[in-house]
């Protein structure tokens, strides 16, 4: 059995949870034979390694494309196509169409595309039967930030740039939703990270949508601990050039960290992962690291006392979560930050919303240490029943095969 993964993402090195997603992709697909790789990347990225041998692919590829949206004639052209949104690449003259042509060799059983804009960008190519997998589902993460908008005190004025706004993000999410359900309809099968995400795919009126969720390695001798050091250290990590990660870095240090160091005024707050433009004076905050990207992140969590997931909009699930779970490290999260992974709220994690609530949750973390042992031990439990590699990599073995057929 031969499959083709077309990717929007690259999966060396392994820092960031999509990579770490397409990663176990890789390795269930590798059960089933031999497996060649296409990523078609925004051609800012510089973070590509070269392929790692031991996952066992046969042919590994890249190509860069224009990531802009379109404007002027494109953006008109764009607006006439009621199922293109207005975020999606411009056109690039069939450039990755053309260098996939080039490196797909002979006959496969199988095209896994890994996120919605690799399909478009490789024309719902249908060499084999398709797997369309929703990394993330666009139009929720459009709808959860409007809502995040929303909540929000403006002025009058930009209370009417925010109506204009939201008006703008309606129709994204209308045209996300007519793309999805298109792309979805021409697959075999169509993939999402949790049931709570499967429930959304089909009520928009997608078509076999399957459960493959992410995974985490299996950890052998876990870092967490069961009292907090001194100074007690807090750890937000995650690429901050995705904009879910940015937002919810503004908010953790401009309304959370507040609190929080009035509560333990010697608390500190590493920011681990590659920065963006514009984020460097979250770093200039009273207790608060801008650390940036890290060679091994192993090297963080075992630093860190809680992990703070302040998400507050996005789709998919977390795996910076799961990340902590296999690590044993006790999480203080948004409600959205922990969905999908059936977390329950005092019994794997602790769960607020207001940010003096999550300030007042993570105190607590820091200064009880039979809670922290409580959560750490079950939440680590609910990650080897349910969310290591070795059962995605057997979910995705299985899906395959049976698509195959």
């Amino acid at each position: 059995m031969r499959t083709l993964v077309v990717a929007g993402e690259y999966p060396w090195p392994v820092n960031s949870g999509s990579r770490l997603r397409l990663a176990s992709i890789l390795r269930g697909l590798v059960r089933c034979g031999p497996v060649d790789l296409f990523s078609a990347l925004p051609d800012a990225r510089s973070d590509i390694d070269v392929p790692d041998l031991t996952v066992g692919l046969d042919r590994v590829a890249h190509v860069a494309y224009d990531d802009r949206p379109p404007t002027g004639v494109g953006l008109a052209r764009t607006a006439l196509v009621p199922w293109t949104p207005f975020e999606v690449p411009r056109p690039d003259g069939g450039r990755v169409i053309t260098q996939l042509t080039e490196f797909a060799r002979g006959s496969y059983d199988l095209v896994w595309y890994f996120g919605m804009r690799p399909w478009l960008l490789a024309g719902g190519l249908e060499a084999a039967p398709g797997i369309l997998d929703l990394v993330d589902l666009e139009d929720e993460k459009i709808t959860a930030r409007m809502a995040v908008a929303s909540s929000a005190r403006h002025a009058p004025v930009e209370r009417m740039r925010g109506l204009a706004s939201r008006a703008f993000s309606a129709e994204e999410v209308r045209r996300w939703r007519r793309l999805q359900r298109r792309a979805s309809a021409a697959a075999a099968a169509t993939v999402v990270c949790s049931e709570l995400d499967a429930e959304r795919a089909r009520a928009t009126g997608l078509s076999c949508v399957n459960v493959v969720p992410n995974g985490y390695r299996h950890v052998a001798h876990p870092v967490g601990r069961s009292q907090a050091g001194r100074p007690p250290t807090v750890l937000f990590q995650g690429t901050l050039r995705y904009p879910p990660n940015a937002e919810a870095a503004r908010f953790l240090v401009d309304e959370v960290v507040p609190h929080l160091r009035q509560l333990v005024p010697d608390a500190e707050v590493r920011l681990v992962g590659t920065t963006a433009p514009g984020l460097e004076r979250l770093g200039d905050a009273p207790g608060v690291t801008l650390v940036g990207q890290v060679p091994d992140i192993d090297d963080e969590l075992a630093r860190a006392d809680l992990v703070v997931v302040p998400i507050r909009f996005g789709s998919g699930t977390r795996l910076k979560v799961l990340e902590a779970f296999a690590q044993k490290i006790p999480v203080v999260s948004t409600g959205l930050g922990a969905e999908g992974l059936d977390a329950e709220d005092g019994v794997h994690l602790l769960v607020a919303e207001e940010p003096e609530d999550l300030a007042r949750c993570c105190a607590q973390l820091l200064a009880d240490g039979e809670l922290r042992v409580r959560l750490a031990d079950q939440a680590h439990q609910l990650f080897l029943e349910r969310f290591t590699d070795g059962v995605v990599e057997d979910m995705v073995e299985a899906l395959a095969r049976a698509t195959a057929r």
